[in-house]
């Protein structure tokens, strides 16, 4: 009966210790301008070297709206490569849109054509 019992508590020991370590990853999560000062614009490739991008950072695209628009495209390499929006994907263009990092690589192109055929592109990779 005590063995149940102990096991019992270091399982619940063991949730809270994982719970605490999700919960100092979200705390410590960065937010980041794409582009940086430049903003969302061409050939951002060289401006995620050196950054180590955490999941649940958030990424913020800011642009001229009348001119750019941001697509994420969640987990699909062939049409971040291709530049393919797939249906069902919303197309942002507030000008200044916000998105949450999930784990593996984050792919954001543009949906105005010829745009992400020209370089305006962009895949994160979360560590």
């Amino acid at each position: 009966m005590s063995n149940g019992r102990s096991n019992n508590a270091m399982v619940a020991s063991m949730l809270l210790f994982s719970m605490f370590i999700f919960y100092s990853e979200m705390v410590h999560a960065e937010t980041y301008t794409v582009g940086d000062e430049k903003g969302w614009t061409y050939n951002l490739a060289g401006w995620t070297q050196g950054k180590h991008f955490k999941i649940g950072d958030r990424v913020v695209f800011k642009y001229n709206p009348r001119k750019h628009d941001v697509v994420a495209i969640i987990g699909n390499k062939y049409a971040y490569d291709k530049c393919i929006t797939p249906p069902e994907t919303i197309v942002y263009n507030t000008g200044n849109d916000e998105f949450l990092l999930s784990g593996g690589v984050n792919y954001f192109i543009s949906n105005i054509p010829g745009q992400c055929e020209a370089g305006l592109k962009l895949a994160i990779e979360t560590r």
